[in-house]
């Protein structure tokens, strides 16, 4: 089956290219179109380069978080129910998928429990995305833009700040990069077919269209924003390339083979996902503030500006192929972040605009000359691109080198640390909120008992993972208002409270909107259920009543 939209093959580009080799002398041009990764040494560099970011990344751990520290224990709280049995949705309220905490639990048995083990995760997961990247990227593009491509990827991936914030900001939200990172996966495949003497052959189609597949499912299981996003993009892409059966029959085989792992790990049960998802679509809409305008006009206005310089020379190169591509892609792209952005804790930064202008400078080195344009524009849209692919990347090495910073800065100094063995790997400048939760730990350690489960009503659980604890079935990885719940949306108190023993509530929660919106949702079923045990300057300490007493103010 081929797309309607009929695009010249590779080669008539590529003679273009031939035909104009002999123009004199530019520098870019040569280095963009010299065939680097035939030379080992090169490989073997780039290799050696995408792992020491990994490893970077499992150095630095959870050492040295600068904001956000809370944001952790969504994830530790999630993978430590999963080591203990429970699945995502059935067995606890997510507004995430599976893969998060799988990756996560991973990292932990990794560690041998140690919070650091989360920084494990994200490294193991960046060098399965550098693997896939270069699989992908060599049939496809030109030596150099598939060495930018392996190393944007993996940055993207394992860069330890939330993505938009600046590379000072250390935290730990990954599941976001996850997202940009698989979507990167889909971009390149959907706009490039396979290069080479086979790119026609069924076992290349097949095997790059279930790339695809695998990478839209998992962004089914990480977060249905990006599987959301990642549908509109991979159809919106549809007229950019050559469509083959082959290739669609290989997308619809890896995404099921990856939907059906992931369906039987689920029990076979998607009913509770659906019930979830659906709660978060009714508790947190979109957001479009103006201050998303205010943070990205002049990056959109450069990239639309650039494109629109790279799609005019295209034009006299007649490379319709390619001007096809920017002409769809690059808009696509852009609003595909405008809309992730919109359900993301985010405030500025489109990360996939920098893999979209890699994308046009490969096209743009295959007619490095255009008769009667004078031979410095070539070179110039190179140049003026290069930068903006540069700035992206010292942008994600920058928040592997704070990490680092960060991390030896904290051993320096005198800082509280979480005072657990679980949780000597995580360390944090947040030191009000180190201390808050040291405050509940000692807490709960005074005061539990020895089959006690427990839930919090703030915006993390760190007392089941940080103690050693059963984790009690039911509760909430975490709880945002309105992010995962609201007054109209929110899980029924019978399930956020399960089988929890142990109730212990924040004087001051970490977030404000929880303030008053947790008293309002579910202090009667709290007041009616459990009662006051111990308190202390952050913490109140609630146990479940033998037989509930009549419903009043919390």
């Amino acid at each position: 089956m081929t797309g309607a939209c009929q695009i010249p093959e590779r080669d008539a580009e590529s003679s273009a290219q031939a035909s104009h080799s002999e123009t004199p002398g530019k520098p870019l041009v040569a280095l963009w179109s010299a065939p680097l990764l035939d030379r080992r040494a090169v490989r073997v560099g780039l290799w050696i380069v995408l792992a020491a970011l990994c490893l970077v990344r499992a150095y630095t751990g959870l050492s040295g978080v600068q904001v956000c520290s809370h944001d952790a224990f969504g994830a530790l709280d999630g993978a430590w129910r999963v080591l203990h049995g429970q699945k995502p949705h059935a067995g606890f309220y997510t507004p995430l998928g599976p893969l998060i905490y799988l990756l996560t639990a991973l990292g932990l048995v990794i560690s041998r429990g140690g919070a650091e083990g989360f920084g494990y995760s994200q490294a193991i997961a960046g060098m399965l995305l550098a693997f896939w990247t270069f699989a992908l990227a060599r049939r496809r593009l030109g030596h150099l833009a598939a060495i930018l491509m392996c190393l944007a990827v993996v940055l993207l991936a394992v860069n330890p700040t939330s993505v938009g914030e600046p590379p000072t900001n250390t935290s730990c939200m990954a599941y976001n990069r996850y997202g940009y990172a698989l979507l990167a996966l889909l971009i390149l495949e959907s706009l490039d077919p396979a290069d080479g003497p086979d790119r026609k052959t069924r076992c290349s189609e097949l095997w790059f269209g279930a790339s695809t597949g695998a990478a839209l499912a998992l962004l089914l299981f990480l977060k249905i924003s990006y599987f959301l996003g990642g549908g509109a993009l991979l159809l919106a892409l549809f007229p950019c390339r050559r469509q083959t059966r082959d290739r669609w029959i290989g997308l619809f085989s890896g995404f099921a083979c990856i939907f059906l792992v992931f369906w039987a790990y689920l029990d076979f049960r998607l009913l509770p996902m659906w019930t979830d998802l659906r709660m978060v679509s009714g508790a947190k809409s979109p957001r479009m503030s103006w201050f998303i305008v205010e943070n990205l006009y002049l990056t959109v206005i450069f990239y639309f500006g650039y494109l629109l310089a790279a799609c005019l020379y295209l034009s006299k190169a007649g490379a319709r192929s390619s001007l096809r591509m920017a002409r769809i892609a690059a808009p696509a792209i852009c609003v595909a972040g405008i809309f992730l952005l919109t359900t993301n804790f985010q405030f500025y930064d489109l990360p996939l605009n920098a893999l979209m202008i890699v994308l046009v400078l490969e096209r743009i080195c295959r007619h490095p000359a255009v008769p009667g344009m004078r031979p410095w524009k070539p070179a110039g849209l190179l140049l003026c691109g290069g930068f903006f692919v540069a700035g992206s990347l010292i942008y994600g090495a920058l928040g592997l080198g704070f990490a680092v910073y960060g991390k030896q800065t904290w051993a320096r100094e005198e800082h509280s640390a979480f005072q657990t063995p679980s949780l000597a790997g995580f360390q944090s400048f947040e030191k009000d909120y180190v201390d808050l939760v040291n405050d509940g730990l000692a807490l709960v350690s005074q005061h539990r008992r020895v089959d006690d489960t427990i839930m919090s009503l703030d915006f993390s659980n760190p007392f089941s993972y940080g103690l050693g604890m059963r984790p009690a079935p039911g509760g909430s990885t975490v709880l945002d208002y309105p992010g995962n719940f609201s007054d109209a949306h929110h899980p029924a108190p019978e399930r956020l409270f399960g089988q929890a023993s142990l109730v212990i509530v924040p004087v001051k929660p970490t977030q404000i909107a929880l303030t008053a919106s947790v008293p309002r949702v579910y202090g009667p079923y709290l007041a009616g259920h459990f009662s006051l045990v111990a308190h202390s300057q952050g913490w109140r300490l609630y146990r479940h009543n033998p037989e509930p007493v009549a419903d009043h103010a919390f």
